[in-house]
């Protein structure tokens, strides 16, 4: 049993994933255990725990990686832009998944990204985790502030006199929403803060603990987390 959900130990649930629909066969009570999503599914009389889902949205990478981490593997975080599109759609599955540990994990991982790589969200990345999160969370808050903080920041070009917002973000603004809301709220939390860096400072301060309640244990930060 998961927590009061009777499951065979062998029982194996398949999960189809990404426009492929790779396959994925999981212990459907680690899936339980770890998950208040699956864990709910499969109280529910009318779903058996040995009917195949799919989840198309999300890509065979996410979920491998997601595995990864389901069965003690260690994630070790993006490493190019391809990586980095798998660990956004891990976030997203974490987040519909409810799995704050794993949410805070992928979130530190891009964070880090990020912040050695000197990078700031471009608007496909953007439109993709807004697109893709059904609530705000704190990677659309992360993402929309870099992208602020780089418009705010960007050392002028030969072709301007002073940073210019991108075409492609002024596309996505352009469609309102959310998206375009959260911008405007960083902009004005950036030149009221100094243009702190939030690429940069403590981890705990963009986790979720909902579900889980409390903190992250404080430590002292490390050099380069210093705003």
């Amino acid at each position: 049993s998961a927590d009061g959900v009777s499951i065979p130990a062998d029982a194996r649930t398949a999960i189809h994933a990404g426009l492929t629909k790779k396959k994925f066969d999981v212990h459907s009570a680690l899936l339980a255990s770890r998950s208040p999503y699956f864990k709910t599914l499969f109280s529910a009389s009318t779903t058996p725990i040995n009917a195949p889902i799919y989840f198309e949205d999300l890509d065979e990478f996410a979920f491998a990686l997601f595995l990864r981490w389901l069965y003690g593997g260690k994630l070790m975080g993006p490493s190019d832009f391809h990586g980095l599109q798998h660990y956004l759609c891990l976030y997203v599955l974490a987040q519909r998944f409810e799995m704050e540990t794993l949410q805070n994990l992928v979130m530190d991982l891009v964070r880090s990204y990020y912040r050695a790589s000197n990078m700031t969200a471009p608007a496909y990345r953007l439109e993709y985790i807004y697109t893709s999160t059904r609530s705000a969370c704190p990677m659309r808050t992360f993402l929309a502030t870099t992208a602020a903080y780089r418009v705010l920041c960007e050392p002028p070009s030969a072709k301007h006199a002073a940073a210019e917002m991108s075409d492609s973000v002024k596309g996505v603004l352009a469609k309102g929403g959310e998206l375009a809301v959260d911008f405007a709220a960083a902009l004005a939390r950036l030149h009221g803060n100094g243009l702190v860096d939030v690429r940069r400072g403590a981890d705990c301060e963009w986790h979720v603990h909902v579900r889980e309640g409390g903190k992250c244990n404080v430590r002292a930060l490390e050099p380069y987390q210093n705003p």
